[in-house]
């Protein structure tokens, strides 16, 4: 379904289809008076409120005084537990709120009114009415957000119905949760290259989901039901048993670390005109800095146009390419709100795709760390295994330095296997969609929507899902220790919920937790100043040489520690009260 595309009697583009998950706050007070008003399809006007392309296209155009005005970081608020977030409208009204999981049923609801547009642009006259809706979520959001987003959609949804259907049928709509985002597209994937396993025959797969934000990965196996009960209900089942990803690393963060590196090599012309910019959440404050980084909407808009000015580069078309001069001209606006106008910043292309390549890289370097650890935790050997299929999939992965990358390390993992050159453990697939003219069939990105109604409840595919641990998603981090200046990990993401498991002695007063949620930690050859490995001290309000201290995990991202003698631990005889950190 296209939203927000303006007149749907011009030529369809697959891209319609891809909506962008953006909202534009014009008049805030307009719009939330008139959804108040009514229960059920309140008379709001679109131009107080617009979401998908109608506010991505708004934004591009837009000053930099309007720039908070754009709400583009929907998921990432959704989330983060620790995240606020302000609404900014155009007309003045500003609206604070609490990170997702406190939001109140009386808050504005960002989430909700996204929900009531799908709504509207769903039932309607042309269409009809829809009662049953499925959603699918990256495999990081544990289960307490995925909850609360099924139940901000179902109330949005419900809003956007006539009240002529009445109470009864309105409350018949349903949002249920389905396959995770990496393993709906698996399923489509498999089924779209040809896969149709028979027998004991097991396909081994991997998803490498490089979309705008993240990257997700996912791992498992697509098979004939072998239940008795399951062959006469399914066709297939998919069995993902491993999972993780890459949180900084996509197509949007990106741009921004291209962004950052462009505007520090430029330091010097952008102090003399004091034009700031945003600090890249994977780097660090550098000399000279303190007068260039902000998060004023002046430097978040200066971030914005220079990433704008960068997705040619950065999406490979075909008509683009940086000036003979080795400068790139964008509008710029200092402190004081004013604008510069072509604004030249000097670039080194070389330098840029080295970057890109760079980063990418990393992200590659995990995805099969990630799959070595996803198949030997499941019991599985990598040189037992024929064949892994790896998919790629989310918009990002079409960037040619994907495919590049992966060849060389499916090539690097062969030769550690003792696989000749003339053999391969792995093939690798490309993004679906590659037909852009074709917008029926499923794309990198619609595949998740074309796999989630697949393994609906009620349809021919069964998905079991090894990811979710006593109710909730595993714990999403490696912990460890510091040892020769390398990240030496002690407890992994297998770890099971509240079980204590010895950590360091108790003989001082602090000791220090190291934690990242990059799969290469496994391999205990990180750096301990990699930017990925983060620290938390711990202070202990009592010592004892013949103690240790414990560690166990109580949520993906929390755990609690405690001091015991070994003999006392299983006792739950403990030297002081339990404490909790949240990483």
């Amino acid at each position: 379904m296209r939203i927000g595309t303006g007149d749907l009697s011009k030529k369809i583009a697959s891209h319609h289809y891809e909506n962008p998950t953006i909202m534009e706050f014009i008049n805030l007070e307009s719009f939330t008076t008139a959804y108040n008003a009514k229960a059920n399809k309140p008379y709001t006007r679109w131009k107080d409120l617009t979401i998908s392309h109608t506010a991505q296209n708004s934004l591009q155009g837009s000053e930099s005084s309007k720039f908070n005005t754009f709400l583009d970081e929907i998921k990432q608020w959704a989330g983060d537990k620790n995240r606020k977030l302000k609404i900014v409208g155009q007309h003045g009204k500003v609206i604070d709120l609490p990170p997702f999981l406190e939001l109140t049923d009386d808050d504005f609801n960002p989430i909700e009114i996204y929900a009531y547009y799908l709504g509207l642009y769903i039932n309607n006259l042309n269409n009809g009415i829809f009662l049953d809706y499925i959603l699918s979520f990256p495999v990081t959001y544990e289960m307490t957000i995925r909850d609360k987003i099924i139940g901000s959609f179902e109330k949005g949804l419900k809003k956007s119905l006539p009240a002529e259907l009445g109470v009864e049928t309105i409350n018949e709509l349903t949002v249920t949760k389905g396959a995770s985002e990496p393993a709906a597209y698996a399923l489509t994937a498999l089924q779209q290259y040809g896969f149709e396993p028979e027998g004991d025959e097991r396909v081994f797969y991997g998803v490498f989901d490089f979309g705008g934000g993240t990257t997700d990965f996912d791992f498992g196996i697509y098979r004939e039901p072998t239940d008795r009960k399951d062959k006469r209900r399914f066709d297939y089942v998919i069995e993902h048993f491993g999972a993780g990803g890459d949180k900084f690393l996509g197509g949007e963060n990106l741009l921004e670390l291209l962004a950052f590196e462009i505007f520090k090599k430029n330091k010097i012309a952008l102090l003399e005109k004091g034009i700031q910019f945003e600090k890249h959440p994977e780097k660090d404050a550098f000399a000279g800095s303190e007068q260039l980084l902000s998060n004023s909407q002046e430097a978040r808009m200066n971030t914005k146009q220079l990433c704008i000015a960068l997705r040619p580069f950065w999406e490979e078309h075909e008509d683009f390419s940086f000036d003979a001069s080795g400068e790139l001209s964008v509008t710029l606006t200092d402190v004081n709100g004013i604008q510069h106008s072509a604004f030249a910043l000097d670039i080194d292309e070389e330098e840029l795709n080295k970057i890109l390549s760079d980063r990418i890289e990393q992200g590659v370097e995990n995805f099969f760390d990630a799959l070595r650890l996803a198949f030997s935790n499941s019991r599985l050997v990598l040189t037992n295994i024929n064949n892994v299929q790896i998919f790629l999939a989310g918009n990002s992965s079409q960037s040619s330095f994907v495919n590049t990358l992966f060849k060389k390390h499916i090539a690097i993992q062969n030769k550690e296997m003792g696989i000749p050159e003339s053999e391969s453990r792995f093939d690798l697939f490309a993004p679906l969609g590659a037909d852009k003219d074709d917008v029926e069939k499923p794309t990198g990105k619609t595949g998740v929507a074309f796999g989630l109604i697949e393994s609906r409840e009620g349809g021919s595919v069964k998905v079991v899902d090894h990811n979710i641990a006593d109710e909730d998603v595993r714990f999403k981090y490696y912990l460890g220790e510091n040892r020769k200046k390398k990240f030496k990990p002690l407890i992994d993401r297998e770890v099971k919920f509240n079980e204590w498991n010895d950590f360091i002695d108790a003989n001082y007063d602090k000791f220090e937790i190291f934690f990242t949620d990059q799969p290469s930690s496994s391999t205990g050859q990180i750096s301990i100043g990699d930017r990925c490995i983060k620290k938390k001290v711990v202070k202990l309000d009592v010592t004892d040489e013949d103690a240790l201290v414990y560690i166990r995990v109580v949520s993906p991202t929390a755990i609690e520690c405690v001091v015991a003698h070994e003999e006392g631990i299983a006792n739950e005889q403990y030297l002081n009260d339990i404490k909790r950190i949240e990483l």
